[in-house]
């Protein structure tokens, strides 16, 4: 990427026209070193960090002002160079300094630690609790301090109120710890902007075999479901409905550090597809033994969308749960694999059904309802017929999980 915006840079170099300023007016002469004349990070991380009057690395991002007399890259890390020396190489030994470990590392912003740690104090600026201290008033010196860099106002005591008319920060009083909201207190709901506000609530996913063991409403009454009302994405019975019991185990997906989302570009990639070749699901011993898989073997994955097939990895990482008084099986499902690239499998994903949650709308593939039985899946119009035969016996129509 450098290298290429070099080259753009010199073909566009002698240029008058608007439109190629941005590119030309680029911070783009970091120091090169090695075979690749790669850019030196220490070099472009001190430009995120940005500096002041005369080229002096900012130490913190109150000292960035909107004259034009400072320059950084991105404020919650304006700090991470300060001095001249890359904090975030740091590592002081844990023996050697507080437990907060302020000197490992660096952390935004302002090698802040804990976010909000005024709230470790109580009113009058005093820990809660001496062995968790992170920061407190300081009479003598009229500043707050402590393990931990104040995540507040630094020299506003505790007695603070503000006047009328104030606005801003300075709208806060020196009991107020949650900076970042307007009235600086902690929020146990959002007053607005949620479709399904404003006190959370627990609500089991759309497809659970328990019922919601908080109160009666099972499912969360505003998810978006009815849109999503088509052939292929039928829904399950749901918290011991006739026909939960036909889908008896719960499958979450995840991630694999050697791939990519869901593969689409790690799957091309020899040195990445041969570590994780295959698509596979991890199982328990015990439910492998209930249902009869192989370490190795052939596992077939049903829901009321589709059969997928893995291979099986048993494992004692997938820990049976006791929920509700009975024994609940997990199977772990990596979601990166699909019909193209250097290694192919099915997808995880065909499993999930659509439901989304009504703010954001994400669906919900962390926990799903499936069965699982050992070898292969059936080919071609006799996994239909298999997918089929399941919604059958679970009694599934196109208004099954469409209930508020």
């Amino acid at each position: 990427m450098f290298h290429l915006g070099r080259r753009i840079r010199e073909k566009l170099a002698g240029s008058t026209a608007k439109m190629n300023r941005p590119v030309l007016d680029l911070t783009w002469d970091y120091p090169t070193a090695g075979e690749h004349a790669e850019p030196d990070a220490e070099a472009v991380l001190a430009e995120i960090n940005g500096c002041g009057a005369g080229g002096k690395p900012l130490s913190s991002y109150q000292e960035l002002a909107d004259d034009g007399s400072t320059s950084c890259g991105c404020w919650i890390y304006c700090g991470v160079y300060a001095g001249g020396v890359n904090q975030a190489a740091r590592r002081k030994p844990g023996g050697q300094q507080n437990w907060v470990a302020a000197e490992w590392g660096w952390a935004w912003p302002a090698n802040r630690r804990i976010l909000y740690n005024r709230a470790s104090a109580d009113p009058d600026g005093k820990p809660w609790s001496e062995r968790k201290a992170l920061v407190w008033w300081d009479p003598g010196k009229q500043r707050w301090t402590g393990h931990d860099i104040p995540d507040f106002a630094p020299g506003k005591s505790p007695d603070y109120r503000p006047p009328d008319g104030a606005t801003g920060p300075d709208a806060l009083s020196g009991t107020d710890p949650f900076i970042m909201q307007a009235d600086g207190k902690a929020w146990l709901f959002a007053p607005a902007g949620l479709v399904d506000g404003p006190l959370p609530a627990h609500y089991e996913p759309q497809e659970s075999p328990f019922r919601n063991p908080l109160y009666g409403q099972q499912r969360n009454p505003v998810r978006q479901v009815e849109v999503f009302g088509h052939p292929g994405n039928r829904l399950q019975p749901s918290g011991g409905e006739p026909g939960t019991e036909v889908f008896p185990y719960v499958a979450t997906t995840y991630r694999l550090t050697e791939h990519h989302t869901a593969g689409g570009m790690s799957r091309w990639l020899p040195y990445l597809a041969e570590l994780q070749p295959e698509f596979f699901c991890e199982v328990s011993p015990e439910l492998a033994a209930e249902r009869g898989l192989e370490h190795r073997g052939w596992a077939t994955i049903v829901t009321a969308r589709t059969a997928v097939e893995a291979r099986v990895l048993v494992t004692g990482r997938m820990v049976p749960l006791t929920v509700q008084g009975r024994r609940l099986h997990q199977v772990g499902l990596p979601y990166h694999w699909g019909s193209s690239g250097l290694v192919t499998g099915d997808s995880a994903n065909d499993l999930i059904g659509l439901s989304l949650d009504p703010n954001v709308h994400i669906q919900e593939t962390k926990a799903f309802a499936c069965d699982i039985r050992p070898g292969r899946r059936p080919r071609g119009q006799a996994r239909m017929d298999l997918v089929r035969e399941y919604q059958r016996r679970a009694g599934i129509t196109g208004q099954t999980g469409m209930e508020v």
